[in-house]
């Protein structure tokens, strides 16, 4: 059970959907939220533009004060019902927020983009390829009021186990659970069944489509499924053209998910 759940934000917009959503599982699960702002960029560095354009610096600075200040609002907005706290890490490194990830059963984190308010892709890389944890991203907006309808993604593949195991506690909360299949099922079904899991399974078969393709026939699946959590394996070696929706199934499920999205790598 995820008890010791992690949420990340950058004080973007990301902060308030994955804030939220840390909250709702640490509900489901009775577990506590630990969040955290980190900043990819440092207040007060400086670079060749910033020495010789100082107001250039000045403005860098503002933009990383704002953005930890939102932080800190939008944890004060929800910390009544969530325990924990936010954790001020001013100066943390990525290495250091990963050391802190690998201690947590869950990493909430907004949706990456390419919009530089957006979560960074280094930071969404980070917890999904080295924190070796189960990372939960929240879409902008959080429309569903419970995670009990989850669509699963299984095609075999280690990664689809791995995100199915992290996915378990869900799955035996949930009220209905639809495996959208390109693989043989019957280990997996068996596995649910002794788990007291019942699935209902619908072929998908787009060995045909690109892999952006077949990102966008799941969200479909799911979004007709009138799914609040989507599960699937993430593909690739953590190239960050993954992040920034240049392709592969797994790019385009994370930037277009409309529900909340477990992913695991």
């Amino acid at each position: 059970m995820p008890k010791n759940i992690l949420a990340i934000s950058e004080g973007g917009p990301d902060a308030v959907p994955s804030f939220r959503l840390a909250v709702r599982a640490a509900a489901l699960f009775d577990g506590t939220v630990d969040a955290i702002h980190f900043a990819e960029g440092r207040r007060h560095e400086l670079d060749i533009t910033s020495q010789s354009m100082p107001f250039m610096g000045k403005i860098a600075d503002d933009r990383l004060a704002e953005r930890e200040r939102e932080s800190r609002r939008a944890w004060k907005e929800i910390q009544q019902l969530a325990g924990g706290s936010l954790t001020d890490v001013e100066g943390v490194s990525l290495a250091q927020l990963v050391k802190l990830g690998r201690f947590a059963d869950l990493l909430v984190i907004g949706r990456p983009g390419t919009d530089p308010d957006n979560i960074a892709p280094e930071t969404v890389k980070a917890a999904l390829y080295e924190c070796a944890r189960p990372v939960l991203i929240a879409p902008p907006r959080l429309e569903k009021q419970s995670l009990s309808n989850v669509v699963v993604a299984w095609n075999g593949s280690q990664q689809a186990a791995r995100a199915v195991d992290y996915a378990m506690p869900f799955l035996e909360k949930a009220s209905k659970v639809t495996v959208v299949a390109s693989g043989e099922t019957a280990g997996l079904l068996t596995w649910f069944a002794r788990h007291g899991v019942k699935v209902e399974v619908t072929t998908s078969d787009h060995h045909d489509l690109s892999g952006r393709a077949r990102g966008r026939a799941l969200i479909d699946i799911a979004r007709a499924q009138g799914a609040e959590l989507l599960v699937m394996g993430a593909y690739g070696h953590g190239g960050l053209s993954n992040f920034l929706g240049l392709g592969g199934a797994t790019a385009k499920v994370i930037s277009s998910c409309p529900v909340p999205l477990l992913l695991a790598h």
